[in-house]
């Protein structure tokens, strides 16, 4: 079975697992609206999960979680359960032959950050995202986690799991304790949280990207654009306010000596002009609405 095959099969169970398991879909505040695809994407039709595939040394493939499916784990009734549910579809058989490099945990309840932790995936050949809670993990993540067995980052001395976002010590510990090679990106706010992983991701590369994707964090989490956005482009991650640029945001653009080339997939009530401009002095700005 050629590795285009494994993804739609694994795509199509985690589909099926969600809709019969009747994990429903959400916004933050805990209102339902089954009726309405642009409550999840905006005003497009809700779009298919999908895996985007690329070449591992091991496997032969890459099953990165793509932006649209990262949504749907994070908006479904139960993240820790779908998350899950995903793994075990990507990774059947828990052999080290198969099983992803690295898993990044992040806590499903603050969402902004937990899309910031997910780009560290583009540093790895073929992790993936499990989620815990700020002060304890799930026992599904943990058992999940056993059962991988990440490979580990070669480039990070073996590291198996990097926590990222404002998550405790304890946490660490508890998976330090089940002999997993555990990093921790801590950050207490989200902006703070994608300036961290952007340094993070450099410093494994070598350089900073030049694409740099600006979410506005006062819009709702998962717009069209800015999903479609995140398909198409590998770039950084990092957050803008309406009317105000974070401290941690500017310190990354300033690494680039105004070479970014920045996008914005927002309208102007989510990030002003005032704001556009400013990011104009680090590179080419590109606004992309349509929400």
């Amino acid at each position: 079975m050629n590795r285009t095959n494994r993804s739609l099969i694994s795509v199509f169970l985690f589909l099926s697992v969600t809709f019969y398991a009747g994990w429903s879909f959400v916004w933050p505040a805990g209102v339902a609206d089954a009726k309405r695809a642009d409550t999840l994407f905006g005003h497009d039709s809700i779009q298919q999960p999908k895996v985007v595939n690329g070449s591992d040394g091991q496997t032969g493939r890459n099953p990165s979680l793509d932006p649209s499916l990262l949504s749907a784990m994070l908006l479904a009734k139960d993240p820790v359960q779908a998350a899950v549910q995903f793994s075990r579809t990507q990774w059947p058989d828990g052999s080290m032959n198969n099983s992803p490099d690295v898993v990044i945990l992040a806590d499903p309840q603050d969402k902004p950050a937990a899309l910031a932790a997910s780009r560290l995936l583009l540093s790895s050949k073929n992790g993936t995202m499990l989620f815990t809670g700020r002060y304890v993990t799930p026992e599904a993540t943990l058992i999940e986690l056993v059962r991988l067995r990440p490979s580990g980052l070669v480039s990070q001395s073996g590291v198996q799991v990097i926590a990222a976002g404002d998550i405790h010590q304890r946490v660490i510990d508890q998976l330090r304790r089940l002999g997993l090679r555990t990093e921790r990106i801590q950050a207490a706010a989200p902006e703070a949280l994608a300036g961290a992983v952007d340094a993070y991701t450099a410093q494994l590369s070598g350089k900073h990207n030049r694409a740099v994707i600006m979410l506005p964090l006062e819009q709702k989490p998962f717009s069209s654009s800015m999903l479609r956005l995140l398909q198409e482009k590998e770039g950084s991650l990092l957050f803008v306010k309406r009317f105000f640029i974070p401290r941690e945001t500017l310190q990354a653009l300033e690494q680039r000596n105004g070479g970014s080339n920045i996008y914005i997939p927002a309208s102007l009530e989510a990030v002003s002009k005032q704001v556009e401009r400013r990011l104009q002095r680090y590179g080419e700005v590109t606004r992309i609405s349509g929400d």
